[in-house]
This record gives structure tokens, sequence and C-alpha cells, in this order.
């Protein structure tokens, strides 16, 4: 297969969505976690309502923090996605999974107690993870700690969905700074956040009350989350899992959708080193998918292998245009394993926020696939 130029690409409704606010991106229960260079809801959610039909099932093979999965949810369809990052299979089960809500409710009125008098409530010790000191301050980690203490008590998924709100909330309320991705402590406690308007940050008297913030955040979870299950009624299934051993898992699927990691991923656990922390997470490291540039070919070979052996319908890879043209070779790597490309939609990619800026262009290749 030739350059992209060689293909007629179908223009076939607005695939750039360039209309969308943030607040469009993030409906549903996509808010739940901040998650850097993750593909907008509209777009695997127009793959479905193109692609599958009443009782398929959707399969993300790089679900991230599982937008594909809840936009398949709520259109009714069943779906499994896998992720070897365990930070973002967490975040997925928190956005899907079940949970009661009366204890939910019960231990967000402990933290509206426990807002209005935090003295009261917080822990004796500072401890959260080794090192922490310097990340918390005093008052802070000690709310915290009084927090994880709490929710020992909570079964698991009760307590995944709170600890999934308390890791969005951690960057905002440790010393790091606000103006990087990479969570940096600043040289001194007063800095100038240069993101934010440049707003001078006072980490020794800014307000921080943990508790109060994640009351706040756990009700919207909650509402999101009542609604989301008001409307969606097929299995999720998020899985801590390599794509490349798809098959070992013995699911299949109708329908594939995903946008893998770029040939120079993003390292997540340094973005989100806090919550790994806190959380006691276990890093993936070099494993991950795009973490080793020389590797990311063959890795993406292993992954389209195993997609043969688990779909019978249609896949729809979203990724984006590279003046090396390493997205035509994934594509035509899908090409050799038997799939046939049917129709390759094109979007611009404006205000973009992660270090993709250079991708001016993705392509969304659907193949038919029969395994």
């Amino acid at each position: 297969m030739g350059r992209d130029e060689r293909i007629s690409l179908d223009r076939e409704g607005d695939w750039d969505f360039a209309h969308l606010t943030y607040k469009d991106t993030q409906a549903s229960t996509h808010f739940f976690h901040h998650w850097t260079a993750r593909f907008i809801p509209q777009i695997p959610r127009r793959i479905m309502e193109m692609y599958a039909r009443p009782g398929d099932v959707v399969l993300d093979p790089f679900m991230g923090c599982g937008t594909a999965l809840v936009e398949a949810a709520r259109l009714g369809h069943g779906a499994w996605g896998t992720d070897i990052n365990p930070l973002a299979v967490r975040i997925a089960r928190a956005k899907t999974a079940p949970i009661s809500h009366l204890v939910v409710s019960e231990f967000i009125a402990w933290l509206t107690e426990a807002a209005r008098d935090p003295d009261r409530y917080r822990a004796r010790s500072t401890e959260l993870f080794p090192g922490s000191g310097q990340w918390f301050r005093e008052d802070v980690a000690r709310a915290m700690r009084a927090i994880l203490d709490r929710i020992t008590w909570l079964d698991d998924n009760e307590r995944n969905f709170v600890e999934i709100g308390l890791s969005d909330l951690l960057k905002g309320m440790s010393n790091a700074r606000l103006d990087r991705t990479i969570p940096q402590l600043p040289k001194a406690p007063r800095y100038t956040d240069k993101k934010h308007y440049h707003v001078l940050v006072d980490n020794e008297r800014r307000e921080i009350n943990p508790f109060a913030r994640l009351a706040a955040q756990l009700r919207r979870m909650q509402t999101a989350l009542r609604d989301f299950h008001a409307q969606a009624n097929a299995p999720i299934a998020a899985l801590l899992h390599d794509a490349r051993e798809l098959s070992s898992l013995g699911r299949r699927a109708q329908l594939g959708i995903t946008s893998p990691p770029y040939w120079s991923a993003q390292n997540y656990q340094k973005m989100h080193m806090l919550s790994f922390r806190l959380l006691g997470l276990p890093a993936p490291g070099p494993a991950e998918i795009g973490r080793r540039a020389q590797s990311y070919l063959c890795d993406m070979e292993a992954v389209i292998s195993q997609l043969t052996q688990v779909l019978d319908g249609h896949f729809g890879l979203v990724i984006g245009e590279s003046k090396d043209g390493i997205h035509e070779q994934v594509r035509d790597r899908c090409l050799a394993h038997g799939m046939r490309l049917v129709r390759t939609f094109s979007r611009h990619l404006t205000n973009q926020a992660f270090f993709t800026k250079a991708v001016k262009r993705e392509l969304i290749y659907m193949f038919s696939v029969r395994g």
C-alpha cells in the first residue's frame, strides 16, 4: 500500500469535532480522572453508531481510562478492554462498575462533617508514602491519611470509586507546581503559575481542605455514575492485561476501536507518580507499548495479530499522521494480517494540549476483520 494520498479519504460527517467544548468531551463519567492524550468520546461513539449492530460486543485493546467502554455501554453494547497500566484500569472500572450509592452517600456525609471541623478529624500520622512529606503540607497529609484510613472499611468497588476521586485531586492539593504536567516541586513555596494567568501561588498559605474537595468530587461522580447505569445495562469488563496477549483471555468481539499509544508515548507513570505512590500501584515500566520507539512496530504487529484472532466484524484504528509514515506502517501491518481496509476518515486536530502538537491530522482506518 502506498502513501495516504493514494487513498480516497472519506469526508462523510464532521470528524474534526472542532465545535465541541471541553464540557462536551467530559459528559457522563468521562470527567472522573484526567488522562492525557485520550481520544474524545465522540470518535468511538460515531464509529459504533456506524458499524456496531444490536448485540455486538466492542473491544478496545488500549482502553486507557475507558472512553470507548463508557460509550459502548451508553449505546447498549457489551464491551471489554485491556490496558497494562493499573491506574488506567482502575479509572475505567470507577467509570463503569456499579457501587452501593448508600455506602458512598454515607462516606460523603462523613467527609462533609469532617470538612466543617478538619482539626478534629485529621489523623496524627502524616505518612502517605515514603517521601510524601515533601509533596504535601502537614495539615493536608493528615487529612488525607484520615481519608485513607476510613476507606479501608469499604468494599472493592466503593473503595476504588473513592480512591479514583481522590487521585484526580492529588496534584492540585500537593506542593507540586500547578503549571507542570509531570509533578515538580517549586524552588520556593511561593511561585508564579505560568499556565493559569500568572497567578501567584503560596503553598504555605493557600486553602486546601481535602475533606471538602473530595466530598464535592464524589458528589459529581456519584450523580454521573447513577445516570450512566440508568442508561447503560450491558456488561463491561476493564481488564489489567497486555494487548499482545488478547487471545489468552478467551473473549471475542464484533467491533474493535482503539487509539494506540504513539511511538513516543507519554510516560503516564511520571505524570501520575503521586497516584501510583499513594495507591501503591505497580509500575508497568518499559513494557508499555510506545515507551521504546525501536520496538514499537513489532509490538503493534503482535497486537494486530491478536486482534485477528478475537475480532469478527470491524476494527477502527485511530492514529496520528507522522512525517516518517509510522501510521502507514501500522496500517500496512493490519493489511498484511488479512484485514481489509474499507474506509479511511480524516480529522484535523485543533487545540491540542499534549506532546503531539506537531500532529496535525488523525487517520481513522476502518477495517473488515474475519477472525
